[in-house]
């Protein structure tokens, strides 16, 4: 078996003609007509882009495709500099590019575009709208530079715009920064007097499979609401009756994905009178078409959304109390279709965990809520400095108590939290409120107390209305944030602190990162602090992730007894 060295594999898409970094940094050199400052600012960014990269300049091939999702991938905070330090550097490094013909050369000036377009720019910076400003010079730009008329603008100038940016952009997403351009263009259309009345589209960023509820047959929602009614309010006297009731987490995911899957049913010709029922899904003959389906569009392979779809109707064949022979081919297509069981942690939120084994980068993360929730007195914007404080909690809570996010995100201050007459505030989850029923109780530190009371005191009016049972609410205050609104959040703001992806669920997964590596094999603990319902759970899940913890403390043993014994 040939070996292949992983420069080959890292290039394998570089023309071999492709100049280097170092090529760059040269050519600059030996540009005389080059102000020294100018000369001194080029080869400063190139260089510090290839640091960035952790390469030598003749090992940073001038490839836009090749740089773009590497450099984005980057974030300054990882790297010890501000963003704006970095963006200076990217940008030097592309005007070294430009300055020798590989990329080209951006036009920003208002004196750079044509008498009709400036005229129209004069109009967009006279309105002071940051969302068109910020958004629409690049493309207002391009089509100058490439000719095209107020009047003349298509949807081909559109698509030419995407094509300029997947050439020269070097850091950022060329995808991305198209979208905010067309969506900042038709917006101008609506705004501005003037405007070329052209609406631009946009591809959809994902496919839709699920039909709304009017395109689906009126007698399936029927039943299907009755069945889900039977499962979240079951007759105890009953006797095909459930155990307990479902709670509405579940009931929520049963019924889309059922609805998907009739969707599916649905797109794949099967006639809508034949889906009156839920049992009709049941069929085993259209059970299988449906997840035929599914697998079809899913690149010829399972997926886990396929696997519980699967999972429902073979549960459901013996709730509705279908025939052996039914239940058998169900549990079979099944069987077929699932997801092997999840070994440990995922690879992704092993990759992302691993930054934070560094001490320099875990304290900055700690050290994040306090940081957030001093910098946001001096916002001048009311809102601006809730929502600061109110993010900094989020991460703290989430560092102390290493509940789920959905969790966090419906505390509700008179059901959740208990305010003993001492000082003490505990956070309590019941067991009809946790994944797996086991009640959690947590002690909230003093400086975390002390941060919680604070932004309680000051949040109001201005993240929403007096009186507010949610810690975290909507703005109407009358229910609470999604789990997964918060977590964008969090995410966000980590990744431009800290330099580090993390969303909020792999708080769980520090949590027992630092137990299991200060207390190796102490995985019941690590099951209270996660209300895991199972210790074996537990153990499958982080087996193995105290493992530097563990040869620390066996040298430590070794050590003692070299000691010992001389």
């Amino acid at each position: 078996m040939k070996h292949v060295h992983p420069n080959q594999i890292e290039f394998a898409f570089v023309l071999p003609d492709t100049p280097m970094f170092a090529d760059i940094v040269a050519a600059v050199e030996a540009d005389c007509d080059l102000p020294p400052t100018r000369q001194r600012d080029m080869i400063s960014g190139l260089n510090r882009v290839a640091k960035a990269l952790l390469k030598p300049l003749d090992e940073v091939p001038v490839d836009t495709k090749w740089l773009q999702p590497r450099l984005a991938k980057i974030e300054p905070a990882a790297l010890g500099i501000s963003p704006k330090s970095w963006q200076n550097a990217v940008s030097d490094a592309r005007a070294a590019m430009a300055h020798v013909g590989i990329v080209k050369r951006r036009h920003r000036h208002i004196d750079d575009l044509s008498p009709a377009w400036r005229d129209l720019w004069k109009t967009v910076l006279a309105m002071k709208d940051q969302t068109l400003s910020l958004a629409l010079p690049r493309f207002v730009h391009f089509l100058s530079a490439v000719g095209v008329e107020r009047e003349d603008v298509t949807q081909e100038s559109a698509d030419a715009f995407l094509a300029a940016l997947e050439r020269d952009e070097i850091s950022k997403s060329p995808t991305t920064a198209w979208r905010t351009s067309i969506n900042a263009w038709n917006l101008a259309a609506r705004r501005i007097a003037g405007w070329p009345q052209i609406e631009l589209t946009l591809p959809r960023r994902q496919k839709i499979c699920k039909r709304p509820d009017a395109d689906l047959p009126p007698l399936f929602l029927e039943d299907l609401e009755a069945h889900l009614e039977r499962m979240s309010k079951p007759d105890i006297f009953a006797e095909e009756s459930m155990a307990r009731a479902l709670r509405p987490h579940t009931i929520q995911a049963y019924r889309r994905q059922l609805k998907r899957f009739v969707s599916e049913l649905l797109n794949a010709g099967v006639p809508t009178e034949e889906l009156c029922c839920v049992s009709a899904l049941c069929d085993p003959a259209r059970a299988e078409i449906g997840l035929r389906r599914m697998v079809a569009q899913n690149g010829g392979d399972t997926n886990k959304l396929i696997a519980e779809i699967a999972a429902l109707l073979r549960n459901l064949s013996s709730k509705l109390g279908l025939s052996t022979e039914v239940r058998e081919q169900l549990a079979k297509l099944a069987k077929r279709v699932a997801v092997p069981a999840q070994k440990g942690m995922t690879r992704k939120n092993r990759e992302r965990l691993r930054p934070l084994q560094d001490d320099k980068t875990l304290l900055k993360l700690l050290n994040l809520p306090d940081k957030v929730f001093a910098r946001a007195k001096g916002k001048t914007k009311p809102y601006m400095a809730a929502l600061a404080r109110e993010t900094a909690l989020a991460i703290a809570l989430l560092t102390n108590c290493p509940l789920r996010i959905k969790n966090i995100a419906e505390i509700n201050l008179e059901q959740h939290l208990q305010h003993m007459g001492d000082g003490r505030v505990f956070l309590l989850i019941e067991e009809e409120d946790a994944k797996t029923r086991q009640p959690m109780q947590f002690e909230l530190p003093k400086d975390l107390v002390h941060m919680l009371k604070k932004h309680l005191a000051t949040r109001s009016p201005h993240m929403c209305a007096k009186g507010s049972v949610w810690l975290f609410p909507r703005r109407d205050g009358e229910g609470p944030i999604t789990g997964n609104a918060l977590s964008a959040r969090l995410k966000a703001l980590i990744r431009k602190e800290v330099g580090i992806l993390m969303n909020a669920h792999l708080f769980r997964h520090l949590a027992a990162l630092m137990w299991l590596d200060a207390n190796p094999g102490c995985y019941e603990v690590a099951r209270r602090i996660l209300g895991h319902s199972s210790t074996s759970h537990t153990i499958n899940l982080y087996s193995g992730l105290e493992a530097q913890g563990a040869t620390q403390a066996f040298a430590a043993l070794l050590a003692q007894q070299k000691g010992g014994r001389s």
